[in-house]
């Protein structure tokens, strides 16, 4: 039995998203019978003739499984359209752990008497002919939006800290597509399996960035003195603006240095964001330090920006108002993917909550919130700071946390050649008489299997199912009060002038 996902038609935004879940997968093809074990589950994507929807039917009726997305199934039964700015999913499904998806688009929910509820409130169906899932959007689209707009992000408090990032919820949708098929895989009594997203086998993975944009040489140094008291090796993205503070720099150890800008602007065409760039690199060469990733001003990212860090042949980059709170990827706009790698964080700072008025004990609970939230899901966690907002004290405890939870620490670049090389794999998982026979050339990726009864991450080569010791799945309580996140507020309109006047500032000469 081959676990390896079938699909179509190659779509960017599909690809993009099979690689982070790091599953085995190809394009099929409809001209013939597909056996259900070639494929332990078809991905459907577009519409397709009578003749080809037979092999599908087929398929199905053999006992394979088939996940419809893209609207690829709606040329077979009625539906009705409607716009949503989001949806929110049900407790009690195999989507409960989804939450609140910002979606901003069109979806589309079929009718039809044969047609049952998987998850109501995220209208994921399914039809009852055979194993199959119904997703009401279309994932390949809603990947390869590069719009943002401002959003707030739950605290356990009135006042709710907001930024402006991608429109849209990618690593949601990214989820979404991973529950789906750990649903088919179980349906049809096959472990679910995939290239694990994290280096370490037994620990989840702590990446720090600071911005250092306004930062004095005092704050610098204050800064690296709590990450080295915790041997926390941060990323320091390097405003060179200034002149005076770069040497400090190049003398700290065992951390990794990058560029953020030399003017603190994203511009809208490629010559004059290569010369920003180049700019600010010329100058850390001077104090022999070498960069290999780039964190825009204010989270922007455009193509030009995108164009302008290939020319400087840079290797990574993180930019929120692309994406956020997500695994890594290519980024792919005008036909194209991108050399560089894209590394999402989760985009709220410290600055942020002060503006929000948090108070000390609330900034160190929201960050405290996250980590465990993140632990809980297996998510590496990226946050980051601006060493000129000061409350150092409060991130040598976030550190001290991070160290009880025996957190594995990497920089951005570590994590970039890391996941680079996950990217370049072409996994194989052959699953017969409960043994599972993985076939992929690196010792430094896992795998993670997953069966009804639990999980777990594994190096192992060859592996009998019924032997493994499991973990229990993620649970997951939605909070009731999680819609209030995306209830308009008028501070909205304020932060959203503030940002304008800041970036109205830094445009000028």
């Amino acid at each position: 039995m081959n676990l390896k996902m079938g699909i179509d038609s190659y779509k960017p935004g599909w690809e993009i998203v099979l690689k982070q879940i790091g599953v085995s997968f190809d394009q099929f093809s409809l001209s013939d019978k597909i056996s259900p074990d070639k494929y332990s589950v078809l991905i459907i994507t577009e519409p397709h003739t009578s003749k080809e929807n037979k092999v599908i039917d087929e398929f199905l009726n053999a006992g394979g499984a088939v996940l419809y997305s893209d609207n690829s199934i709606l040329d077979r039964i009625s539906y009705k359209t409607r716009k949503v700015r989001f949806l929110c999913s049900e407790e009690n499904t195999p989507f409960s752990q989804v939450g609140l998806v910002d979606i901003y688009s069109t979806i589309r929910i079929a009718r039809s008497n044969n047609i049952k509820t998987i998850d109501s409130k995220l209208n994921i169906l399914s039809a009852d002919y055979g194993t199959n899932l119904i997703l009401p959007f279309n994932i390949n689209e809603l990947i390869l939006n590069c719009n943002s707009r401002r959003k707030k992000f739950y605290a356990n408090r009135k006042e709710l800290p907001s930024e402006i990032v991608a429109e849209v919820s990618k690593g949601k949708l990214r989820k979404i597509v991973e529950k789906s098929l750990e649903y088919l895989h179980h349906k049809r009594d096959l472990p679910f399996v995939h290239l694990w997203h994290q280096p370490h086998i037994d620990k989840n993975l702590f990446i720090f960035r600071l911005d250092t944009d306004f930062c004095s040489k005092k704050d610098a140094g204050e800064m690296y003195k709590i990450c080295e008291s915790n041997n926390i090796s941060a990323t320091w993205f390097l405003d060179t603006d200034s002149n005076d503070r770069l040497n400090n720099y190049a003398l700290m150890k065992n951390q990794e240095m990058a560029i953020h800008c030399d003017k603190h602007y994203v511009y809208d065409n490629l010559e004059d964001n290569y010369n920003n760039i180049l700019k600010a690199e010329q100058k850390i060469k001077k104090c022999g330090i070498k960069a290999n990733g780039f964190a825009a001003p204010f989270g922007d990212w455009n193509y030009s920006l995108d164009k302008a860090m290939q020319k400087m042949e840079l290797k990574y980059s993180s930019e929120f108002t692309l994406d956020y709170d997500d695994l890594p990827f290519y980024s792919y706009y005008n036909n194209e993917f991108s050399k560089i790698l894209q590394i999402p964080i989760h985009p709220i700072s410290m600055g942020r909550l002060r503006r929000s008025h948090f108070s000390e004990n609330e900034m160190l609970q929201y960050y405290i919130d996250l980590i465990n939230e993140k632990l809980k899901f297996g998510e590496p966690v990226i946050i980051y700071h601006h060493p000129h907002h000061k409350h150092f004290d409060i991130f040598d405890k976030i550190f001290q946390f991070v160290n009880s939870k025996n957190f594995g620490n990497m920089s951005m670049n570590e994590f970039n050649k890391w996941w680079e090389e996950r990217y370049k794999l072409e996994p194989e998982f052959q699953y017969v008489d409960n043994r599972l026979s993985v076939k992929f050339d690196s010792e430094n990726v896992c795998i993670k299997i997953s069966i009804t009864d639990g999980f777990t991450i594994s190096q192992e080569k060859n592996i009998q199912i019924d032997k493994i010791m499991l973990k229990p799945h993620f649970k997951t309580i939605i909070k009731h009060d999680v819609k209030r996140i995306r209830k308009f507020h008028l501070r909205d309109l304020l932060y959203n002038h503030e940002s304008r006047r800041s970036r109205e500032y830094f445009s000028k000469d």
